[in-house]
């Protein structure tokens, strides 16, 4: 009976346009035709409305596909009704322009009232079928627009929290996982729900980007156990080995990568590196084939190759050139090449996979051109630029944020904001300035970092901000963590970023493997690697009005570790060797080399001590006024003439007229008795004897060590007199 009605209806007009409808099919249909009423009723759609015509035609096209497929509507699997819905409305048309025309309903719009069908009837997960603007209208049909605004503004709520703000493609992405959870609870998403939404929307980045905050969000309410993997931590590390390697070195490469106890990180990058020495080989000696092949006379030549190479030789295949591609290598990537190939073959000699004719640390050993290239070099910023940088950090405010999307900002007209808080950027630019810490460990520093300190620069002060504090140092390239002194200020912006910062679940330190709560978090994040180089320093410079690069580089975050090492080394009262290899958390003195040349402090002061190198102004001035009055200079072989100040003499020849105001003891004309030299070593004995072993203010101190240089200086002078004047 049912089939004989569906055929008869084929021959009339939409569902209920005429009375002998009503008559002769809708009593035998009326079983069919009930959960399709049904399903247009739940999703707001009654009999009798304006929009009569639109749900007529979604009747009369599904009893037509019955017809067409002598099937219920319930028996249709998710690709029979993907087939009929479309997944545009274009293709909705275009699929079924006949049974329009035949109808004469290809001016309605009842696309829609298909997919309420679809979803409440069939039950497919129509997330895929409707466009983002469609998401959001769907999910209030289904779910009801009071039940779809709660969860919308339960994320919202939460990402606005921890920094974010109101985004209508969050709203679209959390349409769609209601959609495809069946569910208006947000609360409800599983992980394993957004992960297949993840991937499905594959093309769609904004989207995808979505989902991930969704997940970010959800985590922070503790509804998921875990975030969906971000787009850098998704991505597997690039072996670089999957190209023209033979089968021998792709075995013996992930063999090694597979056994090394390196990090990940670490073990990936040597493992390129060796890929590069792999192709350099299958190219210069196509015999041999594996890495257990190669010979003493391949190793010497490989050494002499590295030195010579240019960039973009022997790369992955599908390495995307640069404008650098054609220029040499620098020394520090080439040192790298053949650190990476020793390693390697080390190795592979230790854990006596195979044997090797040659020794890897002589034979691949860096020669002396790239060892000279790499040798220390401080990279210090010039005083004055620094002191610029620090009087900037100091007094940032809103307006010297940078604006977030600049350029959509002045395209579209838009509100600017700017991308992180004043008190955090503060924060992070004071520790740049001011802590001598490496990038990496700056974004690592955790809440409750900042300690008081325990010296005395903070015993009869306790009521003002403090001179300085204790920084605890992550766990960083050094090794262990340790705690270090910095200025008070430096702790002071920490503490009100803390008072300020968002309540977020703790992240993952990947160098300790522990879940902690990093200090420097925005929009529930840890702030990017990049922070300090692209938006810190250039803010700063902006600020002070200087250039971010110099004659030793651009102004990157390791210039500040490079520039406080040599402040410090140079100081008046410098410190020593030990304290600042201490300070800076340097496993070695040698290492603590690549941050401090020769210090220019004392340089200056041993060149100015050496006068008979150089003629000071005094002299000058001295010896040009009785020449210009017509006096006669002595002769060079006559003897000097000298005047006895009773601690010394003085030779210059016109005694009688000098008026100078400086002390004879800082005079090039001043020439110690050498009796003075016992006297000078007994004084700066007792000095010395009073640093060790009194109690003193930090101006006595500073006092006594000045006398110390001056009785250094003057010493310098009795023997150097002694030697041009013996006898």
């Amino acid at each position: 009976m049912e089939k004989v009605a569906l055929n008869f209806a084929q021959t009339q007009g939409p569902w209920e346009s005429g009375n002998a409808l009503k008559k002769v099919i809708k009593q035998p249909l009326n079983r069919l035709v009930q959960p399709i009423e049904a399903a247009l009723l739940h999703w707001g759609i009654p009999t009798g409305k304006v929009d009569e015509g639109s749900r007529r035609a979604c009747i009369s096209l599904l009893l037509h596909e019955m017809h067409r497929r002598q099937t219920s509507l319930w028996a249709w699997d998710e690709s029979a009704w993907i087939e009929i819905v479309g997944h545009t409305n274009k293709e909705f048309k275009s699929t079924h322009r006949v049974f329009e025309d035949a109808h004469q309903i290809s001016s309605l719009t009842y696309r829609q009232y298909v997919l309420a069908c679809a979803y409440l009837v069939g039950e497919i997960p129509i997330y895929q079928l409707v466009a983002g603007y469609q998401a959001h209208n769907s999910a209030q049909h289904i779910f009801g627009g009071v039940a779809v605004e709660k969860a919308l503004k339960v994320l919202t709520t939460e990402n606005v929290r921890i920094g974010g703000g109101v985004s209508r493609l969050v709203r679209t992405a959390t349409c769609y996982a209601l959609l495809a959870n069946r569910s208006p609870e947000v609360k409800k998403l599983t992980l394993p729900a957004l992960e297949k939404l993840y991937e499905t929307n594959s093309s769609k980045k904004h989207i995808k980007r979505d989902y991930i905050l969704i997940s970010e969000l959800l985590y922070n309410l503790k509804a998921v156990p875990n975030c969906l993997p971000t787009p850098h931590t998704r991505k597997r590390w690039v072996t670089g080995i999957d190209d023209t390697l033979s089968d021998d070195w792709i075995k013996w490469l992930r063999a090694w990568h597979d056994t090394s106890p390196k990090s990940a990180v670490i073990r990936s990058q040597i493992q390129s590196l060796v890929a590069k020495a792999a192709r350099w080989s299958a190219e210069k000696y196509p015999n041999a084939a594996g890495p257990q092949q190669w010979t003493k006379s391949m190793a010497v030549a490989y050494v002499a190759a590295v030195t010579r190479m240019k960039v973009g030789q022997s790369l992955h295949p599908t390495a995307i050139p640069t404008p650098k591609w054609g220029k040499p290598l620098i020394a520090s990537y080439q040192g790298r090449l053949l650190f990476a190939l020793r390693t390697f073959f080390k190795d592979c000699r230790k854990w006596d996979w195979f044997s090797l004719p040659f020794d890897p640390d002589d034979d691949l050993a860096s020669p002396n051109s790239v060892l000279r290239n790499r040798m220390r070099k401080p990279r210090p910023i010039a005083l004055a630029e620094w002191t610029r940088l620090e009087e900037a950090g100091l007094s940032l405010t809103q307006e010297d944020l940078p604006i977030s999307n600049l350029a959509m900002v002045k395209r579209n007209n838009a509100t600017s904001y700017r991308s992180y808080p004043l008190a955090m950027v503060r924060a992070m630019a004071l520790a740049w300035l001011f802590t001598g810490l490496r990038s990496d460990e700056i974004r690592r520093l955790q809440v409750g970092c900042i300690r008081p300190a325990l010296g005395e620069e903070n015993k009869h002060n306790s009521s003002s901000p403090p001179t300085i504090c204790d920084l605890t140092v992550p766990v960083g390239k050094s090794g262990s963590g340790f705690t270090k002194p910095i200025p008070g200020v430096v702790g002071e912006a920490i503490k009100n970023w803390e008072k300020i910062r968002p309540a977020v679940p703790k992240h993952w330190d990947y160098k300790t493997a522990e879940a902690v709560d990093f200090l420097f978090v925005w929009k529930g994040k840890q702030v990017g690697p990049r922070s300090l180089n692209k938006i810190i320093i250039p803010m700063l410079c902006r600020k002070a009005g200087v250039r971010n690069e110099d004659a030793l580089g651009k102004f990157n975050s390791h210039r500040a570790r490079h520039t406080l090492a040599f402040l410090l080394s140079n100081a008046p009262t410098p410190m020593s060797d030990s304290d600042l290899q201490d300070w800076l958390g340097q496993l070695s003195e040698e290492s603590l080399r690549w941050y401090l040349g020769i210090n220019i402090r004392k340089l200056e002061a041993a060149y100015a001590a050496a006068n008979h190198i150089s003629v000071d102004k005094r002299q000058l001035e001295q010896l040009k006024k009785p020449a210009m009055d017509g006096v006669k200079l002595p002769a060079e072989s006559k003897s000097a003439h000298s005047v006895d100040l009773g601690h010394g003499f003085c030779t210059y020849a016109f005694f009688d007229d000098c008026k100078q105001l400086r002390p004879c003891t800082n005079c090039s004309f001043y020439r110690p008795k050498t009796s003075l030299l016992s006297q000078a070593h007994e004084v700066k004995s007792q000095f010395v004897r009073m640093l060790h072993h009194l109690p003193l203010s930090k101006e006595v101190r500073q006092a006594i060590e000045e006398a110390i240089a001056l009785n250094e200086k003057m010493e310098a002078i009795i023997r150097r007199d002694e030697e041009s004047h013996p006898g």
